[in-house]
């Protein structure tokens, strides 16, 4: 588990400034969705998987439950290959 911020970080604000994000999936081996400031800070959070509905952490692209890849999806479908970083030619 993460330790919880303390008053004098640069971010603390963000903790009570009124912006939260709501969660979509739950996963309790994950780190993010078992941090509560994460959701008070409103960053984003874990999805679910396009493909199986599982948990995809939020730092990640990798489904845990089924080992969908969004970005190797995403590069697919825009027809990128590994090395052309991510631009057409």
């Amino acid at each position: 588990m993460a330790t919880k911020m303390k008053p004098g970080d640069p971010a603390y604000w963000m903790l009570f400034d009124g912006v939260e994000t709501t969660p979509v999936v739950y996963s309790e081996d994950c780190y993010i969705c078992n941090d509560d400031e994460y959701a008070r800070m409103g960053l984003p959070l874990c999805r679910k998987c396009p493909k199986c509905g599982g948990h995809i952490p939020a730092d990640d692209s990798v489904c845990d439950d089924c080992g969908y890849d969004e970005h190797e999806a995403w590069c697919a479908e825009q027809e990128i290959e590994d090395g052309d970083k991510h631009t057409k030619t």
